[in-house]
């Protein structure tokens, strides 16, 4: 490793290190959750003190384990999957086939498009102001094609979160050979329980994570394996991701500086610039094929850069929210409409209210501090990232087959408080032991696959964090940059259990020499 290496492996750690430690507090201090009703109210208490005592007891037993190493890591994923299948399956079958908010308007102007009714794409429609949906539009078109049932949705997402669940495993085993790190990375994943109940969350967040999610993990083949077509891969899935949805960009970035700190390291691979060029390519290329293709169809001009502008989403980012901490309050889409469905006129009105609140926030610093602190805890404390809210919910008009169901999808019953409690749990794992990797990164001197992947997820994590913190907040945007920590957490707690096995076999020693 150079020196330049070196200096901006511990500045970004570093860094990086920043928001980590700052959701990790959060995490670790806060358990909040949502209504079930469709005005997403926040509620803000304490961890319970005895999830602390069980987080020791697991760090504990992970730290002091020898027997994860011995077992087999593809045997223990499939059955990992068996179960995970069973739970979804499930779900899938026993929930009502309804959807709402932006899940059922994008289903809805899927199935209108299909139909040849271009009505979303006039003045005040739906792909009018948003059209940056077509991404993820354009996806449900084709799944139309086979079956407007919401179940046969549901199902897809299934496959999807196994898909992702596997992709996570697949990227352990790259990164570290070692059947702990894979197994570990294994039991975190199927404890993170988003990943099972977004199976109901129909929307361009979930089939986007495991796109970019692939796209990584052929980034990392690439640059362990040197082979053209693990680099085309990934700049083709990135790009993928990011036209599905936009919040992707931020991965896609993420990805393309990893390519550049590797040329720095070996600036005569022709591969990465290869990658690199093509992902800059493709990104204006496929919002222009996506542009043409619907003006063509639809007999209207269509442009990807029209609608809501993003000055207006900062600006509603600023304020407080319908339902508290800075959440989504209709700004956007009220000031669009005033503005008479005109991006350039919203976007002025929106720069001067940018203004405005900035200046307001330069004179009451007490209420800026109180404003980011409420909306950063309302963004990170939900272990379950709003997965559950996001489902069939009996309060907003569906229904409830089975008692299990009732007993998750009410937050007043014992067993969704205890599913909240449970992946807190794991969720402080994740972050804390996260951390740690990062912490072995920055005064660390090696280089290798591990590294870059650290390196990648906390730059991810960190893109996540900063945008969030000054764009529309949800709790339910944030579940894939942790998602995305677990391998990285895996290779914190071996990384601890190395640690920990010297010191205990020095003691062991010490103690036989007394003798």
């Amino acid at each position: 490793m150079t020196k330049v290496e070196r200096i901006l492996q511990i500045l970004i750690s570093i860094a990086c290190m920043i928001p980590l430690f700052v959701v990790t507090f959060i995490t670790v201090r806060y358990n909040v959750f949502v209504t079930d009703g469709g005005s997403e109210v926040v509620n803000v208490a304490h961890v319970p003190a005895v999830l602390y005592a069980v987080v020791l007891v697991l760090i504990v037993l992970l730290l002091c384990d020898r027997i994860l190493n011995r077992i087999d890591s593809g045997t223990f994923l499939g059955v990992g999957l068996f179960f995970f299948a069973v739970c979804g399956l499930y779900l899938v079958f026993n929930a009502d086939s309804f959807l709402r908010a932006d899940s059922l308007f994008c289903f809805q102007a899927a199935g209108n498009i299909n139909a040849g009714d271009f009505s979303d794409f006039k003045a005040g429609g739906y792909v009018n102001v948003y059209p940056f949906q077509l991404g993820w539009i354009t996806i449900e078109r084709i799944m139309l094609r086979f079956s407007s049932n919401i179940t046969f949705f549901y199902f897809c997402f299934l496959v999807i979160s196994i898909l992702t669940i596997l992709v996570l495993w697949l990227i352990s085993r790259e990164i570290c050979r070692r059947n702990d790190v894979q197994n570990i990375t294994l039991m975190l994943s199927l404890a993170f329980l988003p990943h099972l109940f977004n199976t109901l969350f129909v929307y361009g967040n979930v089939p986007g994570y495991l796109l970019f999610l692939t796209a990584v993990y052929f980034q990392i083949r690439s640059l362990r394996h040197d082979r053209t077509v693990y680099y085309v891969l990934a700049a083709l899935l990135g790009v993928a991701a990011f036209v599905l949805k936009n919040n992707f960009e931020i991965g896609l970035v993420a990805m393309l500086g990893i390519y550049v700190l590797e040329l720095i390291r070996n600036p005569r691979n022709r591969k990465i610039y290869t990658a690199v060029a093509l992902a800059l390519v493709l990104v204006p290329a496929s919002s222009l094929v996506i542009e043409r293709c619907y003006s063509s169809e639809s007999g209207m001009e269509v442009s990807l850069g029209s609608g809501i502008p993003k000055p207006a989403f900062i600006a509603m980012g600023m304020q407080e929210g319908d339902g508290r901490y800075g959440w989504y309050n209709d700004y956007t889409l009220k000031t669009y409409r005033k503005e008479g469905h005109d991006s350039s006129r919203t976007s002025a009105v929106a720069e001067r209210e940018l203004k405005k609140r900035v200046r307001y926030f330069g004179n009451h610093p007490g209420y800026a501090r109180k404003f980011y602190v409420n909306k950063l805890v309302s963004t990170w404390g939900d272990s379950l990232h709003e997965s559950v809210w996001n489902g069939p919910l009996d309060s907003c008009g569906a229904r409830m087959y089975t008692d299990v169901m009732k007993w998750i999808y009410h937050p007043d019953t014992a067993v969704h408080r205890r599913l909240h409690y449970f992946t807190k749990i794991i969720e402080m794992m994740v972050m804390i032991f996260t951390l740690v990797a990062t912490v072995g990164l920055a005064f660390g001197r090696r280089h290798d696959t591990a590294v870059i992947y650290v390196m990648l997820s906390i730059v991810y994590f960190t893109g996540g964090f900063l945008f969030h913190l000054m764009w529309e907040t949800k709790a339910q945007y944030t579940y894939q940059y942790v998602s995305m920590l677990i391998p990285s957490a895996a290779l914190g707690i071996v990384m601890c259990r190395e640690k920990v096995g010297i010191l205990i076999d020095r003691m062991i020693f010490r103690l036989k020499n007394r003798r």
